[in-house]
This record gives C-alpha cells, structure tokens and sequence, in this order.
C-alpha cells in the first residue's frame, strides 16, 4: 500500500511504497498479464488527433506493454515505443509483432535530432528522484519544432495543496531517496518552469483520474465515494460519476495532462 507524505523542500508529495524499477515493472506487468485491448477511442488517440494528423511520427517514452503504441498505430499514426524493462518490451514484441518497441533510456534516446512530430510521456517523469530535466531535455531535442510534447504525471492539485497547508498529510523532507521511494505528485508552476527551460510553450493543463484521488486523498467521504465508483450500477450512476469526474478533475485530479509545443529549433536545456 503505497503512502503519501507531503515534502515542503519540494512542495511535492513524495509517495513510499516501492522504487519504480525495471524489476519492479516487469513483475507488475506480468502479474496484470495482457494489457487492455488497443482501440480507436483510447485516449491518447483522441488527444493526439486534436494535433497531429495521421502519418506523423510519434514516440511514446516509457511506452510498457506498447498498448499505447499499437494504438496510436492502428490510427494510422507512424509509432514507435521506447522502455527500459527489457522482458516487458520482449513481451510487447510478442503481443504486437507488427509494433516497433526498443530498449532504451528515455534520457538518452537512440533518435537524431528533431525525429519526431509528437512525443508522449506517461507516468514516467515522476519516478526520478534526481529530477526530470535529462527527460524533456531528450524530448526536446528529439521533436521537431512545433512539435507536440504530451506529458501526463500525478499532480500536486488544488486539493492536494490544500490538504498539505492543514497538514492532513505527515510532513517529512528528505536529505537523501527514501529505501522505499516510488514516485513525487507534481506542481503546475513547477512542471510548467520546466517545459520553459527546455523550448516548450505550454499549451494546455488538465486534471485527470479524480476518482483516484477521492479513493486517497479523501477518507471521510469514503462511504459516498465507495457507493460511486463501486460498481457500474445504473444508468443514473454512471451519469453522475461522469457530471462528478468533470467538475472534481481540475481541482482534485490525481494526475495531469499537459500538451507543450516545442518552440526552438536548437536542443538541449534552455535555461531561463
């Protein structure tokens, strides 16, 4: 059971529970077995559509069981994953043999400079206790300019800062990773200084998954929140969960999206 503590150095949340190893991910993923079957209405489909059109080139870092990839593929999309658990890209092979997925560091990517039309990040930058600059430095130089940056991480929220201030979180700063370090919740003015730094203009910033943070971050309503996300239940229910999600995401999401375009030609670190 993973356990949020909140650290003022960092204005983050610092989540204990397991550190987010090769290891860690191959034994995860093998224990959920076949990822949810690609489809059209993915997500990161319908978002990138909003971008780009079929037949650009598309990188996801971090890509996992490729799902994602094999998505973004069968939407026409030229797709390429990127991972460092090598049995997990060994069994993406497997699963999509038609799906191009590597070994490799998303901090030192095997592309030339601006390869790609879009790059998707997700759930990766949050895992780094040393911090995330080598990440959006290597996206950086591998999109092209005006290219499209599509990056999702858990987020310090509006609620979550709140709860920090009252202190509904234990208070802990850390002088070096934490044995059990998992992952940090993110700040917008923090994520958004960074994409700065690397030549990204930040286009847009949304809430996501609030139904994760209402099962964590929200113990006296747990009875209600049970009750919602309990079961598919009627049509009713599942309407409201639908009106409840849209109007708790931008103040209580668990994670964001952010969409950034790069905006400079050269690449590397912007320091500003």
């Amino acid at each position: 059971m993973r356990r949020a503590v909140y650290s003022p150095r960092f204005d983050r949340l610092v989540y204990l529970h397991e550190r987010a190893t090769p290891e860690f991910w191959e034994a995860l993923w093998e224990a959920e077995g076949m990822a949810p079957p690609p489809t059209s209405r993915d997500h990161v489909v319908t978002v990138t559509r909003r971008h780009l059109a079929p037949g650009a080139k598309l990188l996801e870092g971090g890509c996992g069981r490729g799902n994602k990839v094999k998505a973004l593929m069968d939407a026409g999309y030229v797709a390429i994953g990127v991972d460092f658990a090598s049995r997990t890209v060994a069994q993406a092979k497997i699963s999509y043999p038609d799906v191009d997925v590597r070994q490799g560091d998303v901090r030192a990517l095997p592309f030339p400079d601006q390869f790609f039309d879009g790059y998707w990040s997700i759930g990766v930058i949050e895992h780094f206790w040393g911090g995330y600059d080598a990440i959006l430095a290597e996206a950086a130089r591998v999109l092209r300019t005006g290219g499209f940056l599509f990056l999702t991480a858990p987020w310090l929220s509006p609620f979550r800062q709140h709860r920090a201030r009252v202190r509904s979180y234990e208070s802990q700063d850390f002088e070096t990773e934490p044995e059990a370090f998992y992952q940090f919740a993110l700040g917008r003015p923090e994520v958004g200084r960074a994409l700065v730094r690397h030549g990204f203009r930040l286009l847009r910033w949304r809430g996501l998954a609030s139904e994760v943070s209402m099962q964590e971050d929200m113990p006296r309503l747990q009875a209600q929140v049970k009750w919602l996300l309990g079961s598919r239940g009627s049509v009713f229910k599942r309407v409201l969960r639908k009106l409840v999600a849209r109007a708790a995401d931008p103040y209580c999401g668990h994670s964001f999206l952010a969409i950034a375009q790069r905006t400079v030609s050269d690449g590397g670190a912007h320091v500003g």
